[in-house]
C-alpha cells in the first residue's frame, strides 16, 4: 500500500502548485499591510520628530489597522470560501497601492494617517486568501507549503528595516510610501495575476470539495464552540502580542540594552531573520510530527529569551538573545492557519479562519501603543517587557494543553487515506469527462 501512495505525495508538487506558493510569498513580501507596518516601527523616531506626535500616538496606527483587519476578514471569509481567493484579493491588492501611497500626501493630520491605517486593514484578507488556496493544492505537504507565506512576511521584515532606513535617509519618509505602493501594485499584483490560480479538477486528484482529511463542513459556530478553538486563540495572543510589541520598538528596546543606534536597524532584522529561519524547521516538523507539540517548545525558548533579554546590556548578548526570540517567537506563531485545517479541515476554512482575526488582532494590536505608553511614562521598556514575559508565559501553557488533532495527516500506507485519495480521483475524472 506504500507503493500505491507515493504517486499522491509527488503529485502536490506541479508547476501549478509550486507557482501559487511563489506567488503568495512574492503577495506577503510585498503586502502593503506588512510593509506599512514594518516601516512605521523605523519612522517612529523621525515621525515623532517632525510632526511631534507621541511614539504611542505613532503606536497607535498599527492598532486601528489591525482594527480594520479585525473587521475585515471575518467578512471577507465566508466571501472567499464562496468566490475563491482570487477573485476576492486581485482587486484588494490595487486598492492598497493606493491606500500606501496616500500615507505620504497626510502630513501633520493625525486622524487622517490612522484613516489610511484604518482602509489598510479593512483591506486585508491577505492571509485568509493565501492559505486557504494554498491548503486546497496540498495535503501531505501542508505545512512547509505554509511557510511560504511566512517566509514572505518575514522576508519583508529582514529587508525591509534596514532598506526602509536607508531610503529614509536619503528621501525622507514620506517619499518611501510611494516606493512601497510602486511594490505592491507593479511587483505583487503583477505576479498574483499570473500565477495566484485556482485548482481545477485536472490539476490533481482532489479539489476543495475533495480533499482527503475526512473533516466534514464544520461551521465556524460549531469551531468556535470547541476545546482547540480557544486553545488556539490563547496561544496565538500570547505569542502575537509579545511579537507585535517587540518588533515596533525594537529599536528602542534594541538602544536599551545595549545595541549601538546604528545597528538599531540592523537588530530588527536579525530578529525576522531567526522568525524566517523558524518557517522551515516548523514546516518539516509538522509535517514530519502529526502533533501540535512541536510547537511547545518554540513557546519555551521565546519566554527564556525573553526573560533572559531583560537583563542584557552588552550589545553582542542583546543581538544573540533577539536572533533566538525571533527563531522561537516566530516558530509559535506562524501556523495558526496549519492548525485550522488539521482541527477543523478545509472546506469552510477561510470562514473559521477569519473568526480567529477579530479576537486575535484587537486583543494584540494594543501592544504597540502598550508598550510605547510604558516608555513614555517611565523613559524605560523595563515594565513593558514584564508583559511580553506574562504574554509567553500563557502561549506556552495553552500550546501544552492542545490535543491530537482529529483530522490529522495520516500515513502513507494507511489504508484509509488512499481510499479517500482514489475516490476523490475517480470522482474527479467523472467530472472532468
Amino acid at each position: 500500500m506504500t507503493h500505491a501512495a507515493t504517486p499522491a505525495v509527488a503529485s502536490e508538487l506541479t508547476p501549478r502548485s509550486v507557482g501559487v506558493i511563489l506567488s503568495s510569498m512574492i503577495g506577503t513580501l510585498f503586502s502593503a499591510q506588512m510593509m506599512a507596518m514594518t516601516v512605521l516601527a523605523v519612522f517612529m523616531g523621525r515621525i515623532a520628530a517632525d510632526y511631534g506626535w507621541s511614539r504611542a500616538a505613532i503606536g497607535g496606527a498599527i492598532t486601528v489597522m489591525s482594527a480594520g483587519i479585525a473587521i475585515s476578514c471575518p467578512c471577507f471569509g465566508p466571501v472567499v470560501d464562496r468566490l475563491g481567493p482570487r477573485r476576492v484579493l486581485l482587486p484588494l491588492v490595487v486598492v492598497q497601492g493606493f491606500l500606501v501611497a496616500s500615507l505620504s500626501l497626510v502630513g501633520r493630520n493625525l486622524l487622517l494617517f490612522y484613516a489610511a491605517y484604518f482602509l489598510l486593514g479593512l483591506s486585508a484578507p491577505g492571509a485568509v486568501a493565501y492559505s486557504k488556496l494554498i491548503s486546497a493544492w496540498f495535503f501531505r505537504r501542508r505545512a512547509i507549503a505554509l511557510t511560504g507565506l511566512a517566509v514572505g512576511v518575514y522576508t519583508s521584515r529582514v529587508v525591509g528595516a534596514p532598506v526602509a532606513k536607508r531610503l529614509m535617509d536619503t528621501l525622507g519618509w514620506q517619499h518611501v510610501y510611494w516606493i512601497l505602493a510602486g511594490a505592491v501594485l507593479f511587483i505583487s499584483l503583477p505576479t498574483l495575476w499570473a500565477w495566484f490560480v485556482e485548482r481545477k479538477p485536472s490539476d490533481a486528484q482532489a479539489t476543495n470539495e475533495l480533499i482527503p482529511d475526512g473533516a466534514p463542513r464544520i461551521s465556524p459556530r460549531e469551531a468556535i464552540r470547541g476545546r482547540a478553538y480557544w486553545l488556539l486563540l490563547g496561544a496565538q495572543f500570547g505569542g502575537t502580542f509579545a511579537s507585535v510589541g517587540m518588533y515596533a520598538h525594537g529599536a528602542g528596546i534594541m538602544v536599551e540594552h545595549g545595541v549601538d543606534v546604528s545597528l538599531a536597524a540592523w537588530g530588527l532584522s536579525l530578529m525576522a531573520l531567526g522568525a524566517l529561519a523558524a518557517q522551515i524547521m516548523t514546516g518539516v516538523l509538522l509535517d514530519r510530527f502529526d502533533t501540535p507539540r512541536v510547537i511547545l517548545p518554540f513557546a519555551v525558548v521565546s519566554l527564556a529569551s525573553a526573560l533572559a533579554l531583560r537583563s542584557a546590556h552588552w550589545q553582542p548578548l542583546t543581538l544573540a538573545l533577539l536572533l533566538i526570540f525571533g527563531v522561537a517567537c516566530g516558530g509559535q506563531t506562524s501556523m495558526t492557519s496549519y492548525f485550522t485545517t488539521r482541527y477543523f479541515g478545509v472546506r469552510n476554512f477561510s470562514a473559521i479562519y477569519g473568526t480567529f482575526f477579530p479576537v486575535l488582532w484587537l486583543s494584540t494590536s494594543p501592544a504597540a501603543v502598550i508598550v510605547g505608553a510604558f516608555y513614555d511614562r517611565t523613559r524605560s521598556y523595563d515594565g513593558a517587557m514584564l508583559l511580553v514575559v506574562a504574554a509567553l508565559a500563557s502561549a506556552a501553557v495553552f500550546f501544552a494543553l492542545l490535543e491530537a488533532y482529529p483530522y490529522p495527516v495520516k500515513s502513507q500506507g494507511n489504508e484509509e487515506t488512499v481510499a479517500l485519495e482514489q475516490e476523490a480521483s475517480a470522482e474527479l475524472a467523472t467530472v472532468s469527462d
